[in-house]
């Protein structure tokens, strides 16, 4: 259990995100500013790949979304559009966190590509980056992660 706040403090750190994205090994600001919406940054990955990215939404301290900076006209298949994160407190000193990814899909090819594959990808490594996340944070009693409930009919 982790309240928001301490949570909210190691998303928006985006000089030290490697602590909670295991794809970013470092961090290069391409901005003037380091938090908060517009702040711009590159990350490299350890395999010398880098990407841009730009904080598109910032509301301290529930949502912050990441959205990739792209030329106009570079295309794939399957085009991340963003990912966010969402806190929510959940009881005495405990957070709920959902991270969600948006994409779009351009051709027949990547329609195809999206409807058979997307969500099994996209479920996998939102499931990684939230076992990173939660490996950062303090370890003091954390539960496991909880499915939906389903209400009980009569």
């Amino acid at each position: 259990m982790v309240p928001q706040e301490e949570v909210w403090a190691l998303l928006s750190d985006i000089r030290n995100a490697g602590r909670w994205n295991s794809a970013w090994s470092s961090i290069v600001f391409t901005s003037k500013q380091t938090h908060g919406p517009d702040t711009r940054f590159r990350a490299r990955t350890d395999g010398g790949e880098t990407f841009e990215f730009v904080i598109s939404a910032w509301v301290a301290p529930e949502y912050i979304e990441f959205t990739p900076v792209r030329d106009e006209n570079e295309r794939y298949g399957i085009t991340l559009e963003s990912q966010a994160f969402r806190l929510q407190p959940e009881g005495e000193g405990a957070t709920r966190v959902d991270l969600s990814a948006r994409a779009s899909t351009h051709g027949i090819r990547g329609w195809a590509l999206g409807l058979l594959f997307w969500r099994g990808y996209q479920k996998q490594g939102l499931s990684a980056a939230l076992e990173k996340l939660e490996a950062a944070l303090p370890s003091e009693g954390l539960d496991e992660p909880q499915e939906e409930a389903t209400p009980a009919t009569d």
